[in-house]
């Protein structure tokens, strides 16, 4: 472990598992735990998918994040900068929903997107709450003041919601 508390990239170690993972583990239906393999891992990343009415360029931004986050099994920090990139990505989905419904162009905030396209039924009251702490969650991830890290549960939670939030938006388009 390096003096910043996370693996330091080598020629001799880029193309390993990071150790860290070693500490993450499922429990079997017997009670046993099992450390998790890249391939779970992996195929945790890669069940979300996003619908094919949403923008190609979110996909492309959807999918960026998310290979990121594929390769988080080498280097750990990266399932915090996917993360973070997840939050970004919700906010350029709005923006493209906004564009789309011609919102105002006073909307030009994330806040003021979520606000309009929840006066106009496109997001239920209800999501409100779910998609200002994606808003938040992109502030504290542009402006940081220190190195946040995400455990890979959080992370792949981020991916898996946010998947769901953007599907939304598009799902009767």
């Amino acid at each position: 472990m390096s003096k910043f508390g996370f693996k330091e990239i080598t020629p001799s170690n880029w193309l390993e598992r990071d150790d860290v993972l070693r500490g993450f583990v499922r429990m079997s239906s017997d009670g046993q735990s099992q450390p998790i393999t890249g391939d779970e891992y992996l195929r945790d990343i890669l069940r979300p998918k996003l619908l094919e009415s949403v923008p190609t360029d979110v996909q492309a931004l959807f999918e960026v994040a998310r290979g990121a986050m594929a390769y988080s099994y080498f280097f750990y920090p990266l399932y915090t900068l996917a993360a973070e990139q997840l939050f970004r990505v919700a906010e350029a989905a709005l923006a493209h929903k906004c564009n789309a419904l011609a919102a105002p162009k006073s909307r030009d905030s994330f806040k003021k997107r979520i606000s309009w396209l929840v006066e106009e039924g496109v997001i239920p009251g209800s999501e409100f709450v779910r998609w200002d702490a994606v808003r938040e969650l992109r502030n504290i991830a542009s402006h940081p003041e220190r190195q946040s890290i995400f455990t890979p549960g959080n992370a792949i939670g981020f991916l898996e919601g946010i998947a769901v939030q953007i599907n939304s938006l598009f799902s009767g388009t």
